[in-house]
């Protein structure tokens, strides 16, 4: 069953990139990353509109996509590259309504407004096809970090691009770039990233078994021994998203407040609650 969530956040993330490109980067002749920079490139060579040359470039890449991912991930791809070829198409002279003639804040903005949509599409479980797609089978292959995929993919395109628009314009759009990356990864982490937490407690089973009623998230013991008082202890492990830190806190200061606990992030986590992320 289709998501209106996740439908919202991939309109919303779409709008942002396609401000991005077409009120920041395009005017100004700098490139998008993937597909959308290979569009840029061709829109200023031959004429031809952004948003189709997106869309009959992505075609191949999704009948591939689909034999080799995630069947679910696919489908909202597809979904979200037709919206992102479309918002591209309504929003191709917005840079005529609001106009920003200075490189560098179009340069600097232009990279915060794709970041955010970059981040936004990926939170929504999707992508925007191209290089986005290809960055999630090497992640699944190798588990090698999109964004190192996507940057490698992009050095190429900009390299072209610098030939065709000069090199200062090449070396504005690799700031764009580095800008957009930095934005989605910190949108990502936004919302819902994952954390690993330990406790270390004397009432180890009794806060287990009220974590897992009240989070409904599993825990795992791990045999220790106190440095100090050389005594055998359980400790507890257990994975949590953010929005959940907050009602394990106040579970261990009920508990036992003088519990020790440390929170970290976790990259990456697969397994029983938790979905598993392509990209």
């Amino acid at each position: 069953m289709v998501s209106p969530v996740r439908i919202l956040g991939m309109i919303l993330g779409n709008i942002f990139c396609a401000l991005a490109i077409n009120g920041f980067l395009v005017p100004h002749k700098l490139l998008s990353g993937g597909v959308g920079g290979i569009a840029i490139l061709l829109n200023a060579t031959t004429g031809i509109q952004i948003g189709l040359t997106v869309f009959i470039m992505n075609l191949p890449i999704f009948l591939v996509a689909y034999r080799k991912l995630d069947r679910e991930f696919t489908i909202y791809s597809f979904i979200n590259m037709i919206l992102f070829s479309l918002t591209l198409y309504f929003t191709s002279d917005v840079f005529s309504r609001f106009a920003v003639d200075d490189i560098l804040l179009s340069a600097v903005f232009g990279g915060i407004f794709n970041g955010i949509g970059m981040g936004l599409t990926f939170k929504s479980r999707s992508s925007q096809g191209g290089t986005d797609i290809i960055g999630a089978f090497v992640k699944k292959k190798w588990s090698i970090k999109v964004t190192n995929v996507l940057m490698g993919a992009n050095l190429v395109i900009v390299s072209i691009g610098g030939v065709a628009f000069g090199a200062e314009r090449a070396m504005y759009t690799l700031m764009a770039m580095y800008v957009a990356y930095q934005v989605v990864d910190k949108v990502q982490l936004m919302f819902d990233n994952k954390l690993s937490v330990m406790i270390i407690s004397p009432k180890s089973e009794e806060l287990s078994s009220v974590i897992m009623d009240e989070t409904g998230r599993g825990v795992t013991f791990f045999k220790a021994e106190g440095g100090y008082s050389g005594s055998d202890q359980k400790v507890i492990y257990s994975i949590v998203n953010s929005s959940e830190l907050q009602t394990l806190r106040s579970i261990v200061s009920r508990i036992d407040s003088n519990a020790f606990m440390s929170v970290n992030e976790a990259t990456e986590v697969r397994g029983r609650g938790f979905k598993e992320s392509l990209i």
